[in-house]
């Protein structure tokens, strides 16, 4: 088995580790011009954002080619899935690929604009993330067939909500600022799946116009320097099952 996934803060990272599979990071992917993925088994485990798919993702699916008898997809995300699972389905026969399950698990949402921190951990329970989980992963292993079902309206506002979304991120580096607190060690750097940040030697970060809007520098920052000017929670959040070192090693290009 084989996973493809893409994380900022964890939680897709921590969904692949539950497989006994081989985990492929998408920006190292993309960095060794991997376009060809072959297995018994394939995953792709990817977060919602603009309640519809990533950037670099829909980058890397729009040329990758998946050869395999079972193909499993997963959508993290923390307020709504919305018709992410039918923009991904599109996506994949646009390139000719299929999958043959989709679903989605709900998470912690790490969007500082819009979600505050200590309120998503404190419906930690209520999310029943362990539980909802261990059904996906039992599906799977059992190579059970399920198709997305995300309705008219949900693909509707996905679709029209994605662009939107999109106008807005152009506007995203201007709302990125570095306090006094940082210590130039060059995490965010290396953290950056899109190579956006620049950093000289004892300077602070600067900020570029490739974001994809992951938040993974702000919420790795280990002196918490970085900020957002919108930012609703001065709390940072990394899903607790895995490492900063993790993230880096799957997010660092140069």
């Amino acid at each position: 088995m084989k996973i493809l996934y893409f994380t900022g803060t964890g939680n897709c990272l921590s969904v692949a580790k539950r497989f006994d599979a081989e985990r492929l990071s998408v920006p190292q992917m993309i960095k060794n011009n991997i376009y060809q993925i072959e297995d018994d088994v394939v995953g792709i485990i990817y977060p919602v954002y603009a309640i519809s798919i990533p950037d670099i993702i829909r980058e890397y699916l729009s040329k990758c080619k998946i050869k395999a008898n079972y193909v499993f997809v997963i959508a993290t995300y923390g307020f709504t899935d919305c018709g992410s699972l039918h923009e991904m389905k599109k996506l994949l026969e646009a390139n000719g690929n299929k999958a043959d399950y989709y679903n989605s698990l709900l998470m912690v949402d790490n969007y500082l604009p819009f979600f505050d921190i200590e309120t998503q951990l404190a419906k930690l329970k209520e999310k029943n993330i362990e539980n909802n989980l261990n059904k996906i992963v039992e599906e799977v292993n059992a190579k059970i067939k399920k198709d997305e079902n995300c309705g008219w309206f949900n693909n509707l506002a996905s679709s029209i909500g994605y662009r939107v979304v999109k106008q807005i991120e152009k506007h995203t580096p201007k709302m990125f600022y570095v306090n006094d607190k940082c210590i130039s060690c060059g995490i965010c750097k290396k953290i950056c799946p899109k190579s956006n940040i620049t950093q000289e030697y004892k300077d602070k970060p600067t900020f570029g116009k490739n974001c994809e809007s992951c938040l993974a520098c702000i919420h790795n920052c280990p002196q918490n320097a970085i900020q957002i000017k919108t930012q609703r929670s001065a709390k940072r959040f990394r899903n607790e099952n895995v490492s900063l070192n993790e993230i880096i090693e799957s997010n660092k290009i140069d």
